[in-house]
């Protein structure tokens, strides 16, 4: 089932960017590690309960919600004393492509069109991410915001990639399960947006935003290549 925004999503010509946790990749690799290995670590290194350690931590992920040191495990190995990215790396096994990924990928593989990589991921952690679910191959660009020095948040980011990394943003469509990164890139005028139905597989999302289209299989992407079947979708 696809939930449905009122505006057009018809793909023409396409060039699509992906996010890459909580749309190629399910997003409850990262829940585990920034809600219950990280508190549990700091909680050994501050002699404090569990309870105690989640408490600080969400304040700190809330302070930095959204910024550049948000998706830096640099950046919180300095700030909170704890390695995040060796945590992530004695628990990549668990890291896991979402239900549908190859098969999307594939399928646009097989139609010609091409495909990037957007993450908000640092550059270490996209690396650890693609090694251990090998979809690199399926994409023209592999961009980590780390390189660009902004976030996809931020409107910098965007003006800055398109320097880089030329495209037409009237062409573009962009799938990604954060909604301030959609709202940002729907300011900087990409228009073709979608968002993800349930980007964490350990949880319900109950935070549906009306603007945006929600995926609840990636397949159902395919769906907006008819050109039939989406123009009947909205009446035009």
């Amino acid at each position: 089932m696809t939930t449905v925004a009122n505006h057009s999503a018809q793909i023409s010509k396409p060039i699509i960017f992906f996010d890459m946790d909580g749309t190629l990749l399910d997003l409850a690799f990262d829940t585990y590690i920034w809600m219950q290995l990280v508190p549990e670590r700091w909680a050994v290194e501050h002699q404090a309960t569990l309870e105690q350690a989640k408490s600080q931590l969400y304040q700190y992920y809330v302070q930095y919600q959204g910024s550049l040191n948000w998706y830096s495990s640099k950046f919180w190995r300095q700030h909170i004393g704890v390695d995040a990215f060796a945590v992530q790396q004695e628990n990549r096994h668990l890291i896991a492509p979402r239900f549908g990924c190859f098969e999307l990928l594939n399928a646009l593989q097989n139609l010609g069109i091409e495909c990037w990589i957007v993450s908000n991921a640092d550059q270490v952690t996209l690396d650890l991410k693609l090694e251990n679910v090998p979809i690199r191959p399926y994409f023209k660009q592999v961009i980590s915001s780390e390189s660009i020095g902004y976030a996809k948040e931020d409107q910098r980011f965007w003006q800055t990639l398109q320097q880089r990394h030329p495209f037409d943003a009237s062409q573009v469509t962009f799938i990604d399960d954060n909604y301030a990164v959609l709202d940002s890139a729907k300011q900087f005028g990409i228009a073709q947006l979608f968002s993800i139905g349930e980007p964490d597989s350990s949880t319900t999302r109950t935070d549906l935003n009306p603007n945006y289209i929600h995926l609840e299989q990636l397949t159902d992407l395919l769906n907006y290549l008819d050109d039939d079947k989406s123009s009947n979708l909205y009446g035009t």
